[in-house]
């Protein structure tokens, strides 16, 4: 079978691996002309995508990320009141995403290809990209994320919807802190909970994948509710551009860092407040929702945050790309007929999605996030 993933970062990457795994001719295609670096920061890194990749032989376990053994909730004054064992292991978006790409074929991965239009017939699907070239497959997934040009032509009109709030982020090099703060910092997961807010910070591997203590990065993640009109300045970067999802590092806007500063002074303990002022490049992104009513239709397949997109607070969008990819290969191989296969796939994953939804929305609304 010939399956095409439009999509190539860790959801993509995953489903590539998957599905090769199971003997399948698969090819990715991604619209960026380049390499994804730099579009995340910090992450958890789930048990059972730890295993897999450990299993291929993707990521060594002692490559996976910076271990935090203990977990402390901070009072207004930035002072431990509670502190108790942390098992999580973090690691960043660039990192994971540099181990799936140097395992998957690069011959089999393609940069600079924007999808146009999508044919789809009884027997396959034709991809017409904006470049010039056509592609015809057995299965088309789409791994394009919030804006998924896939989900478009599959189910249009289903857009993710704004939760309410934004997540601030920022990465410090640990060699930059003070020593008071990496040793306030190291092997902790931190959190300051507040009203209608929290923030939390954690170590992650350096830029090129440093775990040696001094060569990390400090991350934090700030979450802020939002107001729709406050929301579209926000989203206004430093060039006049409205982004949709995210302003990158380094694009916010003069007038939007300042007014970050402003509030990290009022509303955050001393020992936080100066790392948001510290962060050279501060980005933001913003929080939605999104459920599909079904991830498939006829040869056409949507994945992790094309289909459903869950709050951050789970620590889970990533791990479900990765079951998504999975599980789809493992129906896919097991059953005779490509449509028994994702029936059997859509109905599993669309319930565990739904779930980790579910489970989202409580825990934002237990901190007052959203609406």
């Amino acid at each position: 079978m010939k399956v095409i993933v439009i999509g190539g970062s860790i959801g993509g990457l995953h489903t590539g691996i998957a599905l090769l795994q199971q003997g399948f001719d698969v090819e990715i295609y991604e619209r960026s002309a380049h390499d994804l670096q730099d579009r995340g920061a910090g992450l958890v890194i789930q048990h059972d995508m730890m295993e897999y990749q450990m299993e291929l032989g993707i990521s060594p376990k002692a490559l996976l990320g910076v271990p935090a053994s203990r977990r402390q909730i901070l009072d207004s004054k930035g002072r431990a009141v509670l502190t108790y064992p942390n098992n999580t292991v973090f690691t960043s978006w660039n990192y994971i995403w540099r181990q799936l790409k140097d395992y998957f074929p690069a011959s089999r991965y393609h940069f600079g290809f924007e999808v146009e239009t999508l044919l789809q017939t009884q027997d396959d699907v034709v991809v017409s990209f904006r470049n010039g070239q056509i592609k015809t497959a057995d299965l088309v997934v789409g791994a394009d994320g919030y804006g998924s040009t896939v989900r478009a032509f599959m189910l249009p009109g289903i857009q993710p919807q704004y939760a309410g709030y934004v997540a601030y982020r920022g990465l410090i090099p640990e060699s930059e802190l003070p020593a008071e703060a990496v040793h306030f910092f190291a092997d902790t997961f931190s959190l300051y909970p507040y009203d209608h807010s929290h923030m939390l910070s954690y170590m992650v591997p350096g830029p090129g994948g440093e775990l040696e203590a001094g060569k990390r990065l400090y991350n934090w993640v700030w979450y802020q509710n939002k107001t729709p009109e406050a929301l579209d300045k926000l989203m206004t970067d430093k060039n006049g551009h409205r982004r949709g999802y995210a302003v990158p590092a380094g694009l916010l806007s003069a007038n939007s860092v300042e007014e970050l500063h402003k509030e990290a002074a009022l509303s955050l303990p001393p020992i936080l407040a100066d790392r948001v002022v510290q962060t050279d490049k501060p980005f933001v992104q913003v929080i939605m929702d999104l459920a599909v009513p079904r991830m498939y239709d006829g040869r056409l397949v949507v994945l992790g945050d094309a289909a459903f997109v869950v709050r951050p607070h789970t620590a889970s969008g990533t791990a479900k790309a990765f079951r998504d990819a999975i599980a789809l290969a493992t129906d896919l191989k097991d059953f005779n007929t490509i449509a028994d296969a994702l029936a059997h796939w859509n109905e599993h994953q669309t319930r565990h999605a739904l779930a980790l939804m579910a489970h989202g929305k409580q825990l934002a609304a237990g901190s007052r996030l959203g609406g």
